[in-house]
């Protein structure tokens, strides 16, 4: 990697983060304020407005000064590698104690102002059950975890004839390759080596699995004001919803095969196939972020739900609920869903990620 290349990489990634966490709130719906409950009606209220001006300024401030040592980085010490990693990793936490701290504010405000203001808060509506949506719900859902099956039992069965060609493969392997596609990096071939990336890509492959199902099944939040027509659109949004995740799911799947089969070759990646999951990945991301965003359950005029009382979250962003069976729900700040962790099964969600990568990083450096 060259200066050129590493500034063509490492600043646009940083402005991508900048930009996405900039209008986040934006797209965060019509029920939260900085992971707060609060009725959007105050939303552009002058303290309010002040609290989201506050934000996107020390936003701004840390995306610059993270900027600068990128580039110091990248044209003062030659550190190529660490300026794709320190300045990003230290721009997403610096990003994050900055939320965390107009979280706090935004929730101390609201307390104030409710000695003073009688509709701050979400309205409490009743709970809407609906036999027949709940059905159709599990339906699609049912439909979706079977599709979503088919493309990781394909990765597992590649994975699995990699492992049986284990003999096989020549001494030296393949573990990165370039932008052409060519392997650039390569290590001794050993147990750690080629069983590494076929744990990791069967362990993301689960991963995603259950993350894609869970978000389906997220609490659905019907309109009192006219549930027929609430019905309709949360069931649309729930099919359209679940086919990217089914795009999402081949595209990385795709990626991964491709890697396994480089990798048993001891060969290059298929470009074509490269760019074509690439860019899948990333116009089915751009439209799940929008269909997020139109999501029903984010109106204001949903109904009220055990997911809306602030006591349930940590810094509005890590939800803590064990009186409630729901794996996932709808993040309050941001574009997505977050886990549960007032349950073992949720924990065990939330942290296998970062086990996962610890695992891969200590392959990776006994290769």
């Amino acid at each position: 990697m060259n200066s050129t290349l590493a500034v063509l990489i490492n600043v646009p990634m940083l402005l991508f983060i900048y930009v996405m966490m900039y209008f986040t709130q934006a797209l965060s719906g019509k029920r939260q304020f900085y992971g707060v409950s609060l009725n959007s009606d105050y939303f552009t209220k002058k303290e309010f407005r002040d609290l989201d001006k506050k934000f996107k300024l020390l936003l701004t401030i840390g995306f610059i000064a993270f900027e600068v040592i990128t580039l110091v980085s990248i044209y003062v010490f030659k550190a190529y590698i660490s300026s794709s990693i320190v300045p990003i990793l230290g721009f997403c936490i610096y990003q994050f104690i900055v939320f965390i701290y107009i979280h706090n504010k935004v929730k101390a405000l609201k307390q104030d102002l409710s000695l003073e203001i009688s509709d701050l808060e979400l309205e409490k509506t009743k709970v809407i059950l609906d036999t027949d949506f709940i059905n159709e719900k599990n339906r699609i859902i049912k439909k979706y975890s079977i599709l979503f099956l088919a493309p990781f039992i394909i990765t597992i069965l590649v994975a699995i004839y990699v492992a049986t060609q284990y003999n096989s493969m020549p001494d030296v392997i393949p573990t990165h390759w370039g932008f052409s596609g060519d392997p650039d990096a390569f290590s001794q071939k050993s147990f750690f080596s080629v069983f590494g990336i076929i744990f990791m890509s069967i362990g993301i492959g689960i991963i995603i699995y259950i993350s894609s199902v869970n978000s389906l099944k997220t609490r659905a939040k019907l309109s009192s004001d006219n549930i027929d027509e609430s019905k309709k659109a949360h069931l649309n949004y729930l099919n359209k919803i679940a086919v990217t995740f089914f795009i999402l799911n081949i595209s990385m799947q795709v990626l991964f095969i491709n890697i396994l089969i480089a990798t048993v070759n001891a060969s290059s990646l298929n470009t074509y196939i490269v760019l074509a999951s690439t860019l899948l990945l990333v116009v089915s991301s751009i439209y799940q972020t929008y269909l997020y965003y139109k999501s029903p359950s984010k109106y204001k005029t949903a109904v009220y739900s055990v997911d809306d009382n602030d006591d349930n979250w940590i810094f509005g962003s890590i939800y803590n609920n064990p009186n409630d069976p729901s794996l996932f729900v709808q993040k309050r700040f941001g574009v997505g869903w977050t886990v549960n962790i007032g349950s073992v099964k949720g924990k065990v969600v939330f942290f296998s990620p970062f086990i996962l990568i610890i695992v891969v990083l200590f392959i990776t450096f006994n290769m």
